[in-house]
């Protein structure tokens, strides 16, 4: 089953990904041990949840563009694309104060630019991927 061992593929991709991200951002931070057990465990409870709030952000927009010429229920989906921004918003506070009581002003600000660079990066290496490998598009679900 080709399908299914490319999902599981993905996976394995992406969690890979995750463990060089973090290994790289924690020797950025300059943690020391028992911070970057905590500081770990932490951070991917938060990429956990962001990861399912993003992906209901995504159905959202999709059932959107889906009833957007037969405007059935956009009212009700309009406030659910914007509940799921909120939700988005709450937890990314929540989880920069939660990091206030493990880490300083300095990393918390380090962590939040690491973090954009190392996406934008990713991005870019995903979109000349694509370029090159016009057919396939690897990390759609």
């Amino acid at each position: 089953m080709v399908f299914g061992s490319s999902a599981i593929a993905q996976d394995d991709f992406r969690e890979k990904l995750q463990e060089i991200k973090l290994e790289k951002l924690t020797a950025k931070l300059e943690l020391d041990e028992n911070t970057k057990t905590v500081f770990i465990e932490k951070y991917k409870l938060f990429t956990s949840e962001m990861k399912t709030l993003n992906k209901k952000r995504a159905k959202t927009y999709k059932l959107m563009t889906e009833n957007i010429e037969s405007g059935n229920g956009l009212d009700s989906i309009v406030d659910q694309l914007l509940d799921c921004e909120e939700q988005i918003n709450a937890k990314r506070e929540a989880f920069v104060d939660d990091m206030k009581t493990i880490l300083s002003a300095r990393q918390i600000a380090r962590m939040i630019i690491f973090e954009r660079k190392f996406n934008n990066e990713l991005k870019k290496l995903l979109k000349q991927y694509q370029k090159d490998n016009k057919t396939e598009k690897p990390f759609k679900d």
